[in-house]
């Protein structure tokens, strides 16, 4: 019923899908083949392509584990969900307790999901829902912290809401590095940002 089940959420029929999750199909069965994940990715694929969030709401009314993880353990929905921009999704997801903490086999987080797309109110949101244990961590393919993250894209919004929520500026990155190190270089273009976000990052070092 695996087949059938994810057929009807990349076909997006709803009748379908509430059809078979009634009739006992597994929300948590992975799909055979690649891409080797549950029906609950699929959904969140599916949400860039029109499909409706609608079945998401039915795989987890039906049982779907939140934070299930495909076959290559990458990432959970809800870090899915960041990546493709899908604030209704991930609002969904936090409200029935998927982890924004989790980490994933290439190091990704939600938090620096959010960062690495300059999303302030999901980063804001990610953090009143307690996604602090990640903070301070560095991982992901550019090895940073969030808040080195931050730094680099020289985003002083995301800065502040990260300093604020207690992000450490001397904690270092896979590459031992401090968020100021992570600013790019000064240029004529950049300066008035620069200054701000060293500004910003100096005066929490020392508070």
């Amino acid at each position: 019923m695996s087949k059938e089940l994810f057929e009807a959420i990349e076909k997006h029929e709803l009748e379908r899908l509430t059809t078979l999750l009634a009739g006992g199909a597994d929300p948590n069965e992975l799909k055979a083949g690649w891409p080797n994940w549950l029906p609950v990715h699929a959904a969140v694929e599916e949400l860039e392509y029109g499909g409706p969030v609608e079945a998401l709401v039915l795989l987890l009314r039906h049982g779907a584990r939140v934070d299930g993880l495909g076959s290559d353990r990458t990432a959970t929905a809800l870090l899915m969900a960041i990546f493709r921009r899908q604030p209704e999704a991930v609002r969904m997801l936090l409200a029935v307790g998927a982890d924004p903490n989790f980490r994933g086999s290439e190091g990704d987080s939600p938090l620096r999901a959010c960062v690495e797309v300059g999303d302030h109110a999901m980063a804001a949101m990610l953090l009143r829902c307690g996604a602090t244990r990640t903070l301070d961590e560095a991982g992901g393919l550019n090895t940073m912290t969030a808040l080195g993250l931050a730094a680099s894209r020289l985003d002083v919004p995301m800065l502040e809401l990260l300093l604020q929520a207690g992000a450490e500026p001397e904690a270092l990155d896979a590459d031992s590095r401090t968020a100021r190190e992570c600013l790019p270089p000064r240029e004529p273009y950049n300066q008035e940002a620069w200054d701000a976000a060293a500004a910003l990052l100096a005066s929490r070092s020392r508070a």
